[in-house]
């Protein structure tokens, strides 16, 4: 036992006396040969069967993160295109942000013919 774990390996006095009434001398080897017998029959799962368990989960894990991530593409996308509207150039001149507005509009409206 240790601050990290609550469990101990050490025998447990309690449960192999229990275990050694339930299963008497005749019939404690043919326990012990049933068990043997049914963990070799067992096979082992590689590494990829364990792979292949968990395709469906993150196929869907995969398929969320990228439509997140394509969401949150468009989401900045959309901001910045807003950010960096231009106004029309007649609002530029008539506002005067335009350089050169003023001596374009006064060629514009000047009644002078040369």
């Amino acid at each position: 036992m240790s601050e990290y774990s609550p469990f101990n390996a050490a025998p447990d006095p309690e449960l192999g006396q229990a275990l050694r009434e339930a299963l008497p001398t005749p019939f404690g080897a043919a326990f012990v040969q049933r068990v043997r017998a049914r963990l070799s029959q067992q096979r082992q799962r590689g590494w990829d069967d364990e792979l292949a368990a968990w395709f469906w989960q993150g196929l869907v894990a995969a398929s969320a993160a990228a439509i997140l991530a394509g969401w949150g593409v468009n989401r900045v996308a959309v901001a910045d295109q807003s950010d960096e509207t231009t106004a029309s150039v007649t609002t530029q001149l008539l506002d005067g942000s335009a350089p050169g507005a003023t001596v374009l509009l006064a060629s514009m409206t000047s009644k002078e013919v040369q």
